[in-house]
């Protein structure tokens, strides 16, 4: 018996059947089951928990060291135990899934099991020295910025004034930003690339962010069955009556779960990332203009007009510039992304101002936390199984599921009890 203790060896009584029959294990009826060595539930939970940060390897030298014992398990039985468990978590999340899509008659009873929601340690701003030249500049006539404050800051700045009149000073002022409103749901998703054994071939998992006021949750899979669990995950936040948001950064499978799942719902909108949307741009009107200055003119003047949400006019604009294109495939390729997009395209300018959500940071985070940090390492290659059991585990830690797992080996449901 493998064990946080080390290497137990334990007596065992072997019966043979009077009838010729073969033998039996008496003792095999208190014991879980196993093929050979037993593994105990302390040591599988060291073997799940220490590859979610460190190498396979590493993980089995570190058991090593806690057990007293170097080969208390293999590098190999390190990475079953994981898949197994990963497995355990991914067949019990589709599981719960099927059931309250099997029962719809349950969702207005039902809430979604979140994290709860905890202030953040420290919230965006200005530098606290510019506190004194904005409270100077909000005393005249006409404000204008002063250096190092941004015009979308300044005017979310203005905006906040005129709603709150004077009860924000300069120190709540410098802090803006978007806030979940009370009937609000906030999801955003992605995707990210871990790499195959076979060069240039990748897996694709995925990961996605959902808050309310109440709370947050993680969600990582792949495939339609990661796509159920979220769509799952949303109804019971509340979607049917609430107000869902959902930011995308261009990934291929949002647009196409935004059409089946939410866009039927009284108040869901998608909206396109700005960051990945300007980056976009920026790379495609580099391979268009046919200087430096052009390219830069050309770029300034896309981003102005999608800035605004003026959609059309970046069309026509890019379509009068097809005579000077260096390369009109590349134009045709950005009049088709921004074309494909267009609903997607907001006012960002006026949502930033009105502190609304134009960004994906938060699954940005969830990708680095879920997955980047610890597969996409120099050298990594994955078998499926393994990269989306190590996402299932981490996920599992992130939504403080984790001892509830190995405490009481209960998979976090998606909806509170």
């Amino acid at each position: 018996m493998a064990s946080r203790l080390g290497i137990l060896q334990l007596p065992r009584q072997v019966l043979e059947r009077p009838d010729g029959g073969g033998h039996v294990v008496p003792g095999n009826d208190l014991l879980p089951e196993h093929a050979g060595m037993v593994i105990t539930r302390g040591l599988r939970e060291w073997a799940c928990l220490l590859p979610l940060d460190v190498g396979f390897d590493t993980a089995q030298r570190l058991l090593g060291w806690i057990t007293h014992e170097p080969t208390v398990i293999s590098t190999t039985e390190g990475r079953a135990l994981v898949r197994q468990h990963g497995g355990e978590i991914r067949a019990a999340e589709r599981e719960e899934a099927e059931e309250w899509l099997a029962h719809p008659e349950q969702w207005e009873r039902a809430r979604a099991h979140l994290v709860p929601a905890d202030a953040p340690r420290r919230k965006a701003a200005w530098p606290k020295e510019l506190s004194v030249a904005v409270d100077a500049a909000l005393a005249q006539e006409r404000p204008t910025p002063p250096t190092g404050v941004s015009r979308a800051d300044w005017e979310r700045v203005l905006q906040a004034r005129r709603e709150e009149k004077e009860a924000l000073d300069v120190m709540a002022l410098r802090r803006l930003g978007p806030e979940i409103a009370p009937e609000q749901i906030v999801a955003s998703g992605d995707e990210v690339l871990v790499r195959q054994p076979q060069p240039r071939t990748f897996w694709e998992l995925r990961t996605a962010r959902v808050a309310t006021p109440e709370g947050k949750r993680y969600v990582s899979g792949t495939g339609a069955g990661f796509v159920k669990v979220l769509g799952v995950l949303l109804l019971l936040c509340g979607a049917r009556t609430r107000g869902v948001t959902l930011v995308t950064d261009g990934a291929r499978w949002l647009r196409p779960f935004y059409e089946e799942h939410l866009r039927e719902l009284p108040r869901s909108e998608c909206v396109l990332d700005w960051w990945h949307l300007a980056k976009r741009c920026r790379e495609l009107t580099g391979l268009i203009g046919r200087d430096r200055e052009g390219r830069r003119e050309l770029l300034k003047a896309v981003r102005k007009r999608l800035w605004h949400g003026e959609v059309q006019e970046t069309l026509e604009l890019l379509e009068a510039y097809r005579p000077r294109a260096r390369n009109e495939g590349r134009l045709d390729e950005l009049i088709a992304f921004v074309r494909s997009r267009e609903e997607s395209l907001v006012n960002y300018q006026e949502r930033r101002r009105e502190r609304r959500y134009i960004g994906s940071g938060g699954v940005e985070k969830a990708n680095d936390l879920i997955v980047a940090r610890r597969q996409k390492r120099r050298g990594m290659h994955w078998s499926l199984e393994t990269a989306d059991s190590l996402a299932a585990l981490k996920t599992l830690w992130l939504n403080h599921g984790w001892d509830l797992y190995w405490g009481r080996r209960e998979v976090l449901r998606l909806a509170a009890q």
